[in-house]
């Protein structure tokens, strides 16, 4: 949609042509589509919740099934979390590789003033 409200379009004065007015029309077809899509899913903790209100209810094999639900929405929730601690990771890595990066420039930097200067980053109290 956005190459289709390009200042290229715009300046030519294409957006106002029948055929811009159809692909406005048809997009907007398929964005409140998507809309109705995502409503209609539920969020996985919804699926535990009504799954967990049906449990009991019907028979030994409604109840297998549901057991089953169940245990495929709890390894796909814990495949989640694992994934989120790996981003956290790596994120907590890049974090010290940061700090650890800027302590040696303020190091450098420091050296490079008193040998310079005379004078330190510690001394003047400007040191962490």
């Amino acid at each position: 949609m956005h190459a289709l409200t390009s200042r290229f379009v715009r300046r030519e004065q294409l957006d106002k042509s029948p055929a811009m007015a159809t692909v406005r029309t048809a997009f907007k077809g398929i964005a409140s589509r998507r809309r109705a899509a995502r409503t209609r899913s539920t969020s996985l903790i919804q699926q535990l919740v009504n799954a967990g209100a049906t449990v009991g209810e019907g028979s030994d094999g409604g109840s297998d099934a549901r057991e089953g639900e169940l245990k495929r929405a709890l390894e796909t929730a814990l495949g989640s979390l694992d994934e989120l601690r790996a981003i956290y990771e790596q994120r907590v890595g890049r974090w010290e590789d940061e700090m650890e990066r800027i302590a040696d420039e303020r190091d450098r930097v420091d050296l490079l003033l008193h040998q310079t200067l005379g004078v330190s980053l510690q001394q003047n109290g400007a040191g962490l």
